[in-house]
C-alpha cells in the first residue's frame, strides 16, 4: 500500500476533516488503539488525531504494510536531511535544518526524532526521521501555542 502525502488534504486515502468513523471504517481491519482523541492503526505506526472528532493531525511512521511518499521521495528509505530539503523546497521561505522535530508552517508537514534507530530499510546506517506527518490549520495554531 502506498500513501503519498499531500499537504493540506491528506496522507493516501486519509483526509484532513475526515469523520473519525471513515477512518475506522477504512483501516478497521488495522486498529491498534483509541486513547483518547487519538487513534492509532499499523501496529501505532499510524497515528491520527482528532479535534470534534474531525482529523486534525496524521503522522506515519514506518511499517511493512505501506510506503510513506513525499514528492517521489519514500520518506523512511532516504536520509532525513533529503526529506527535510525536498520538504522545505515548497515553503516559502528558508528553513535551518533541525534533526529533533520541525514543522513546515506552509504545508503544515511535521518531521519528528531523526536518528539512525529508525533506519529499518537500511539496516540502521542513515539518519531517517521517526514520524512525518501534516496537520490543518487548527493543528498549527495549537502547535504554535496561538
Amino acid at each position: 500500500m502506498e500513501f503519498v502525502i499531500k499537504p493540506h488534504d491528506g496522507i493516501g486515502l486519509i483526509k484532513l476533516g475526515m469523520s473519525r468513523e471513515q477512518v475506522k471504517e477504512l483501516f478497521s481491519g488495522f486498529f491498534t488503539l483509541s486513547d483518547g482523541s487519538s487513534d492509532f492503526y499499523f501496529d501505532s505506526c499510524l497515528q491520527i488525531e482528532f479535534e470534534n472528532d474531525l482529523v486534525d493531525f496524521i503522522g506515519v511512521s514506518q511499517n511493512i504494510n505501506y510506503q510513506l511518499m513525499f514528492g517521489g521521495i519514500d520518506a523512511f528509505d532516504v536520509e532525513g536531511i533529503t526529506l527535510f530539503n525536498a520538504i522545505s523546497a515548497n515553503e516559502s521561505e528558508s528553513h535551518s535544518f533541525n534533526e529533533s522535530e520541525y514543522i513546515f508552517p506552509d504545508q503544515i508537514v511535521t518531521l519528528w526524532d531523526m536518528d539512525e534507530q529508525y533506519d529499518y530499510l537500511g539496516n540502521h546506517k542513515r539518519k531517517v526521521w521517526a514520524q512525518v506527518g501534516i496537520g490543518s490549520k487548527s493543528y498549527l495554531e495549537v502547535a504554535n501555542g496561538l
